[in-house]
């Protein structure tokens, strides 16, 4: 048992880590259980393939969901870091929980795009904070790494690939409208997903060019404890050494940083710009 935590605490996951990812993985089930289905839409990669089986023979969601990622989990285990794969499993688990709950509350409207955006924007939030804290749901996560490495295919496009190859059996069983609709599903899911990254644990890198670079350090660094580095550059007209201070900040800090900076030299050059990612080895946020 002790070699087991020990094992736990070297993968460095966080309790923030485990929380996001159960609560994402919350908002996914209810939305699937108490949105999509009652709809009669379906749904991308494994928990398409379930919404196929649930809708055509009646198999409970929660256990082909389980079936479906374990098998694609094991397929995938070596092309995943172990903290993901493991906080992937979290999440499976959590959903095959969540998706047990009895649904108390069935929701119908003949204005069927109203469940459609409203669960392609919970959908993308769920998603979003899953990613947000280093898990996956699986599904079509893997399927586009493993077209990646065998075949150099890009992961997001491996994955919309394997959506729309899973969508289409659907206009057979929910109908064309129902098909079309889940497609606007998939896509405002998807829009909802790239905006909550976006702005929830966004980054920002900040360019300082001041002859009181030194000074400007001393107090972000004494105020904000913010971690930053100095560059030495030569002006092209002037051909004068220039010394640049580069930070990376969440928005927030950024909002705190440049009033200290105009206050220690207004003349300043200040360049903020929204960055993809701060972590040079997680291509799978990149991609």
């Amino acid at each position: 048992m002790n070699s087991i935590w020990k094992y736990w605490q070297r993968l460095n996951i966080k309790s923030t880590e485990l929380i996001g990812v159960a609560v994402g993985a919350f908002i996914y089930s209810m939305t699937y259980n108490y949105l999509l289905l009652p709809s009669h839409l379906g749904e991308g990669g494994a928990m398409g393939i379930t919404a196929l089986l649930y809708y055509a023979f009646g198999v409970p969601s929660y256990l082909s969901n389980l079936l479906i990622n374990a098998v694609l989990i094991v397929v995938g285990y070596k092309l995943f870091e172990k903290k993901t794969t493991y906080l992937t499993i979290w999440a499976i688990a959590w959903m095959t929980v969540f998706l047990k709950i009895p649904v108390f509350y069935t929701y119908h409207t003949h204005e069927l795009i109203v469940p459609t955006l409203l669960a392609g924007a919970l959908t993308g939030i769920s998603i979003g904070l899953i990613f947000r804290y280093n898990g996956t749901i699986a599904g079509d996560t893997i399927i586009g790494k493993i077209l990646n490495y065998f075949f150099g295919i890009s992961i997001g496009t491996g994955s919309l690939v394997f959506d729309l190859f899973i969508v289409i059996p659907f206009i057979m069983i929910i109908g064309f409208t129902n098909t079309v609709l889940t497609v606007i599903y998939l896509y405002v899911y998807s829009v909802f997903t790239n905006q909550f990254l976006a702005n929830i644990g966004a980054k920002k890198a900040v360019l300082v060019v001041s002859p009181k670079y030194r000074q400007i350090a001393v107090t972000i660094s004494k105020e904000l404890d913010q971690e930053m580095t100095i560059f030495n550059g030569t002006g092209y007209y002037s051909d004068a050494d220039q010394h640049m201070l580069y930070m990376i900040a969440s928005p927030r800090r950024v909002t705190r940083l440049v009033p200290i900076i105009e206050r220690e030299d207004k003349n300043a050059l200040i360049v903020v710009e929204n960055i993809r990612s701060a972590r040079g080895l997680d291509m799978r946020r990149i991609l």
